[in-house]
């Protein structure tokens, strides 16, 4: 039995006026796949992210309220689906032939019916034209799309003609060449879903697949989340994001970058590589395992902060951007603690934490001048170690910001 691509989520019929909620409010339908249970949804046309904050059920509609889009953006027709399947936006798309006479010349159309992104038949009017075993549409305006979707489009006459989506954008030259190789003849005009994935993976690389695929339908490729891999790629991306992450001071999202791969491909891999072991995590920066790495010149940093002791460094003493830069390195990697006033090594920090808490127990409640006699320091290097032990869960800050309480 074919597996039915169906995406969940919510088409808009209505936009509610302006009330005194902040929240913008939508009438809405479920999508043929169902309501979306993510509280997190994409909304096409734009493939912006869209939060919903309540959503309730009455009769066959769904009142949304909704925050992360104006609500001048907004319009009736417009659908929210789940991140978890792979649909792009797109101006163009390759189609599987449907085995009727297509012109060799460009040949307008308007726009058929998509269950879940074109009931109202808004797909935009564009050209099709016969490229090979397949067909290529483009479209004026950007439209959502969804490998191994059926589209319908009206010709001519009026006739409306199915075609299943197979690469949602125009592929590049050796893409399309390796994809007409596949297809010496006319393919199935509407395959199962798991050729369509099966034939991006063969020629990309790699995959994002829907939900409703099966977990394990290539041997020689590595499931990471909802991405499949080729093997070799999967090595190669592995070896490529260690090497990023070792620089030191690790790597954020912004870094874990690769030309050609999309960004939430990385995320994901590296999420999966800490979950692994093979990389570990920090307040959303990514280490190899093991001692942090660090070049000459930030060790150097690390040393001076070292002879400071437990009056630390003064953060106003740095002149440019270079050394600070320095200190947050060794900050990310654990080595220095505070930024605010001064910075601190870890040691020196736990030290003073210590002495801050010796004598205390759960629920004792310590003022600001406390603090100061226990750690016989200045205002400044108090107030950092506070802020460091609040930040860790030490301390709770009372309201008045004078008070704490150990937790």
């Amino acid at each position: 039995m074919k597996t039915q691509l169906i995406v969940p989520g919510f088409r808009i019929l209505k936009v509610e006026p302006r009330a005194n909620d902040k929240l913008t409010t939508l009438i809405c339908e479920a999508l043929p796949g169902g309501a979306a249970e993510e509280s997190e949804l994409r909304l096409f046309p734009g493939n912006r992210n869209v939060s919903i904050k309540s959503k309730s059920e009455a009769d066959e509609s769904y009142r949304l309220r909704i925050k992360g889009v104006r609500r001048a953006d907004l319009s009736e027709g417009m659908v929210l689906v789940s991140h978890l399947w792979p649909v792009t936006e797109s101006r163009e798309g390759l189609f599987l032939h449907d085995g009727e006479s297509i012109p060799a010349e460009s040949e307008a159309f308007r726009g058929g019916f998509c269950p879940d992104f074109n009931r109202e038949r808004i797909l935009p009017r564009g050209t099709l034209k016969r490229q090979g075993a397949f067909i290529t549409v483009h479209f004026p305006v950007s439209f959502p799309l969804l490998p191994g979707a059926n589209y319908s489009i009206l010709g001519p006459d009026g006739k409306p003609r199915f075609f299943t989506l197979l690469w949602p954008r125009m592929p590049t030259q050796d893409q399309f060449r390796q994809l007409n190789a596949m297809a010496p003849r006319r393919p199935d005009p509407h395959p199962d879903p798991e050729e369509i994935y099966g034939r991006i993976l063969y020629v990309q690389g790699f995959v994002k697949i829907p939900p409703s695929l099966g977990k394990d339908l290539w041997d020689s490729a590595v499931r990471v989340y909802d991405w499949v891999l080729e093997k070799r790629r999967w090595e190669a991306l592995c070896r490529r994001l260690m090497k990023i992450s070792s620089r030191p001071g690790g790597a954020d999202t912004s870094l874990l970058s690769i030309e050609d791969y999309p960004a939430e491909l990385l995320l994901d891999l590296a999420r999966w590589m800490v979950a692994q072991g093979e990389l570990s995590e920090r307040g959303g920066w990514y280490f190899p395992p093991g001692p942090p790495r660090l070049s000459p010149f930030h060790r150097g940093w690390l040393d001076r902060v070292h002879k400071t002791g437990e009056e630390g460094l003064r953060v106003g003493s740095l002149k440019n951007d270079v050394e600070k830069d320095a200190l947050d390195v060794l900050e990310r990697a654990g080595l220095v603690r505070g930024g605010i006033g001064i910075w601190l090594s870890e040691e020196a920090y736990q030290t003073l934490a210590g002495r801050l808490l010796e004598g205390c127990i759960s629920g004792d409640v310590l003022s600001m001048a406390d603090a100061r006699t226990k750690l016989s320091g200045s205002r400044v290097r108090t107030l950092e170690i506070l802020a460091l032990m609040e930040s860790d869960g030490r301390l709770i800050p009372g309201r008045d910001g004078n008070l704490r309480t150990v937790r």
